[in-house]
């Protein structure tokens, strides 16, 4: 059987003299593995423990993050606006919309817009697309009697029937045809087609086109084929039209099915491909691709500094620039096929430039929206010649920034009140951790509460956590240099020595000097050196003693958290001083650390141990096994000196 108390999976037969080896030998390892369970509890107290202050570091680094990193604008705690908050209110949005900055100057502010900044353009004079356009022979006319198309009218289908003897009856069958079964539109009253179509002879027979009429209201008719027709009822051929022939683009079709749909032919070079430049970025293109997909490759492409799009109201296309203002910046050229000409994009549109009366000041900028006196004006719409214009108007935000800071206290608070928590926790020495043949014993649930009253008072008195927890309490009540004011005059302090350090606010205090001293509340909480504006790992004691003594007492909170949490090693080598302790997930301290090295040797210690044990235990069963070979051969000759005595008899 495998060796009874797990050291060995040696197979072994026992038991053979009646001896209980089994029995015997697992009591005696029992005794003999209690140092190895008490080593084993240790390891697990250290491991609780790194665990215990890496749940502290998680807790500083979420801190840290909410109130101390720029990413997070909204709770951002180390910025002049976040402190000194203006806000801006406009008179009229319509026109312009303003955000204020901590430097904006209080106060109403005039504004007329006389004129938008405006980017440089590129579209069509005239429509892009050819429309549809077919022709009928002379003499193929008898053969398009009762012949039928599908018309498509932005969206609506309907089977249409050709006829007619001459051009002109053509043109009128196919005009009532079309009016028939797509009604005519109301337009101010009066009955208009839906539907413009138009004949010119030629010497083999005639022209004609199909369009939407101007003003009717319709947009995009297309030609099909009439589903289920016989080759003899389709007229599609006999009026020389192809499938899906359309008076407008369609964006998902493929360039080579849009080849002579243009004014101007697409050409390819003979790999049928082309290439074209936009502000000297080059696109390259297949004949395959779609419009949809070429718009694309210019749209999101931030190095075109353009963007190009359709318009199927007025079947145009527009190439502009992402730049707004005067000044030439548009530039493109075909480089190979004519892909670019083909546009036909002849009408420019210059740039210009928005043009702005601020306080009797006039302003030209290249763009709508600028900063001016700390105050980022947003320009949606021209004033009238006529009009006197709006105003801004800059106050003090001071209820965004005391939710700001009675944001700040609330975590601040739950902070402290966790840390002094983990200090205080008095361990509960009735409960250590449990032994592997201890769990084998017990459920889960009563492990989970077992462990929940063994982990208490891990930090208790925990030199790390006292020292962090003074550190930010004297960061916030020692004088800045160069403030006149302490958090007590803003209102902002402890109630007694009891709080352990958390803090209260007076919201009307705070409020008063937010309004009478604003610069220096804002120099109090989060000024900085001069010198040293920066926060760094390889400052030296000096610049560190300097940066100290001149930032705001937020300042100083964030460094000292980052003291202790940053993966940025020091000149010394070393990061956050509880990472260097027990590092954290994600970093390389998760294994290089003091407690990492602890239980490293525990393990090696539990290792060791094992290995005496197993070799105890391997002793203890040979020497049962010798016991058991004596006793044998006792028992061997026992029997023989009876029979002796028996056989005498």
């Amino acid at each position: 059987m495998n060796g009874i108390s797990g050291f060995t999976s040696q197979m072994r037969v026992t038991g053979l003299t009646g001896f209980d080896t089994d029995s015997i030998v697992e009591q005696l390892m029992n005794a003999e593995r209690m140092p190895l369970d008490v080593l084993k509890q240790k390891r697990t107290v250290v491991e609780w423990r790194q665990e215990a202050y890496r749940e502290i570091s998680a807790s500083l680094i979420s801190f840290k993050s909410k109130f101390f990193d720029i990413v997070n604008r909204s709770s951002y705690m180390l910025s002049s606006s976040s402190i000194k908050a203006m806000s801006a209110s406009s008179s009229n949005s319509s026109y312009v919309t303003a955000t204020a900055s901590s430097g904006a100057i209080h106060g109403a502010h005039s504004i007329k817009v006389n004129q938008l900044a405006t980017a440089i353009s590129f579209s069509n004079s005239a429509r892009i697309s050819k429309g549809i356009e077919g022709s009928i022979e002379a003499d193929k006319l008898g053969a398009i009697a009762e012949k039928k198309i599908f018309v498509e009218l932005d969206g609506v289908s309907k089977q249409i029937t050709l006829g007619g003897s001459n051009a002109e009856e053509f043109r009128n069958q196919l005009q009532a045809s079309l009016d028939e079964a797509f009604g005519k539109a109301i337009i101010d009253g009066e009955e208009v087609s839906k539907f413009n179509i138009s004949v010119t002879n030629n010497e083999n027979g005639f022209d004609f086109s199909i369009d939407t009429a101007s003003g009717s209201g319709a947009t995009k008719v297309s030609v099909y084929g009439p589903s289920g027709a016989t080759e003899e009822m389709a007229g599609l051929d006999d009026l020389h039209l192809f499938e899906a022939q359309s008076n407008r683009l369609s964006l998902n079709s493929r360039l080579i099915d849009l080849k002579d749909s243009f004014g101007l032919a697409l050409e390819f070079d003979e790999d049928e491909n082309a290439e074209f430049s936009i502000n000297g970025e080059k696109i390259s293109i297949k004949s395959t691709d779609t419009l949809k997909q070429i718009f694309d490759k210019i749209n999101n492409n931030d190095r075109t500094g353009a963007k190009i799009s359709y318009d199927e109201l007025t079947d145009k296309i527009t190439l502009s620039s992402t730049i707004t203002g005067a000044g030439n910046n548009l530039e493109f050229d075909d480089i190979s096929g004519n892909f670019l000409s083909a546009l036909n994009l002849d009408d420019k549109r210059q740039g210009t430039d928005a043009v702005v009366s601020i306080n009797g000041e006039t302003l030209v900028r290249s763009t709508n929206n600028f900063t001016v006196n700390g105050i980022t004006y947003n320009l949606h719409k021209a004033h009238g010649a006529d009009s006197e214009g709006d105003s801004i108007t800059v106050t003090q935000d001071t209820d965004s920034v005391i939710n700001n800071i009675k944001s700040f206290i609330e975590d601040y608070n739950k902070l402290i009140d966790d840390l002094y928590g983990k200090t205080t926790e008095k361990s509960n020495r009735s409960y250590q951790p449990l032994t592997d043949a201890q769990r084998e014993e017990m459920k889960e649930n009563e492990i989970e509460k077992w462990e929940k009253q063994a982990k208490k008072g891990l930090l208790r008195s925990d030199s790390i956590i006292q020292n962090l927890l003074l550190s930010m309490r004297t960061a916030l009540y020692e004088n800045v240099e160069g403030v006149s004011i302490s958090l007590k005059d803003i209102g902002i302090a402890s109630k007694s020595y009891s709080d352990n350090g958390k803090l209260y606010l007076d919201e009307d205090k705070l409020k008063n000097m937010l309004l009478s001293k604003p610069d220096e509340v804002a120099k109090l909480l989060n000024g900085v050196s001069s010198d040293n504006p920066s926060y760094s790992r390889t400052a030296t004691a000096e610049q560190r003693t300097d940066r100290y003594r001149k930032s705001g007492v937020l300042q100083r909170v964030s460094d000292i958290i980052q003291n202790h949490v940053s993966t940025i090693r020091d000149t010394n080598g070393n990061k956050g001083i509880l990472l260097e302790k027990a590092g954290i997930e994600g970093d390389l301290s998760s294994a290089r650390n003091l407690i990492s090295d602890q239980l490293k040797d525990y393990d090696d210690r539990i290792s060791n141990m094992i290995d005496k044990l197993t070799k105890k235990e391997e002793t203890y069963y040979k020497r049962f096994a010798t016991l058991e070979k004596m006793l044998n051969q006792m028992n061997q000759q026992s029997a023989w000196i009876m029979s002796q005595f028996n056989f005498g008899q």
